[in-house]
This record gives structure tokens, sequence and C-alpha cells, in this order.
């Protein structure tokens, strides 16, 4: 007959406490990042960020495409929404009017959404590949070339396709800064730490999903 030893694992109270303790605070920290996911509010944000943008950069393309972004999340909602387009452009708009020579040296990679037939075929004839990151920063900084961000909405299960992430591998391994940013708010925090400028954003306002670097 197979005989069963049983032990007794006894904690004293200090112990029992910084158990409790940490348990606690594993609780606390779930229920802080689903509140955050569950506060986040696009529109407002978008509103803000044009509010920003009409006094400093009333120019900006930037401000016409959150002024669509808008109108399409306030609509019937019958298309799909751009919600990484949306994210993007905030963070942009942002770098704008905070610092503009960093966004002269600062483009967006158009290669996603939708295109024409034959329209992709065409891009790629000229020599554009597949799942290359969509935010391009060229100042150097901290021993690398750039920053590098591949953008996506702000939701935890927002991942990368497996292009984007071999690019954001490859990119780091030859010194660039790369990052996969959930969110404009990640993608302001990244852009402003990478650059050394001051940020709006804090660590204790992102959900520990929102960055990913590489």
């Amino acid at each position: 007959m197979l005989k069963v030893e049983m032990f007794m694992f006894r904690l004293s109270e200090a112990q029992l406490a910084a158990h409790q303790k940490r348990i606690a605070g594993g609780v606390a920290a779930r229920q802080q990042q689903k509140n955050i996911k569950n506060d986040y509010d696009l529109s407002k944000y978008i509103v803000d960020a044009l509010e920003l943008g009409i006094i400093k950069s009333p120019a900006s393309p930037l401000i016409v495409t959150l002024q669509c972004g808008l109108k399409q999340l306030q609509g019937s909602k019958k298309s799909p929404i751009p919600y990484e387009r949306i994210e993007q452009a905030i963070a942009l708009l942002w770098l704008e009017c905070t610092d503009v020579e960093s966004f002269e040296v600062t483009t967006a990679v158009p290669f996603g959404g939708y295109r024409p037939d034959g329209a992709g075929g065409l891009i790629k004839g000229e020599g554009a590949k597949k799942g290359y990151p969509d935010l391009l920063i060229d100042a150097p900084r901290g021993g690398y070339h750039g920053l590098r961000i591949e953008m996506k909405k702000f939701c935890p299960n927002a991942n990368p396709t497996e292009e984007q992430e071999g690019w954001l591998k490859r990119l780091s391994a030859n010194r660039y800064r790369t990052a996969l940013c959930r969110g404009h708010k990640s993608a302001i925090f990244v852009i402003s730490n990478y650059l050394g400028i001051p940020s709006p954003i804090t660590p204790d306002s992102l959900p520990t999903w929102a960055v990913t670097y590489y």
C-alpha cells in the first residue's frame, strides 16, 4: 500500500503578514489595472488633443484626422473605427505641440489600412516590407540611432503580428530603441522618455501591458 506522508507548513506571524500583504497588493494592483482600462475615454482624449492642437499648431493635418476620428466614435459605428490611427494621431499632435525640433525628424509609415486592389503589390514593388513599425523618430539618444514604435489600440489583447515583432527585434539588435505601445498615453510616455523631455504621463497611470520594449 502506498504510504503518503503529510507535512504541515507553518508561517511565523511576520511571514504570514508579509504573505497577506503580497496577496492584497496583487489584488489591489489588478483592480487598479482594471480601473485604468474601464476609465479610458478615447473621445475625451481626442477633445483634449484638439484643444491643444488648435492653440499651438492650428494648421496641423493631424487635427483633421482627429476630428474625423471623433465623428466616427460618436457615429453609428457601422463602419470599423480606426483606433490605432486615432491613438497615433493624438501622440503625434502632442509631440508637434511640445517639441517641434523632434517632430521635424518624426514620420509615420502608411503601410496599414485599406488599399485598393493592387496597391499593396505596388508598394512592395517599391521596396516596402510588411510589418515595419508605425512611428519613426530619427533623433539619436542614449546610444540609439533612433526610436521605432509599433502602435496598437488601448487593449491588452492588441498584439503585434509575427512580422511586426520581427522588425522590432531586428531593429533593437541594430541599436534602435523599439517599443510596442498600446494607446497614445504609452506612446507619449515612451517618446518623452526617449527624447528626455517632460512627460504628462506617469508610469503609474499606465497598465503593465501598455508598453513592451524589445
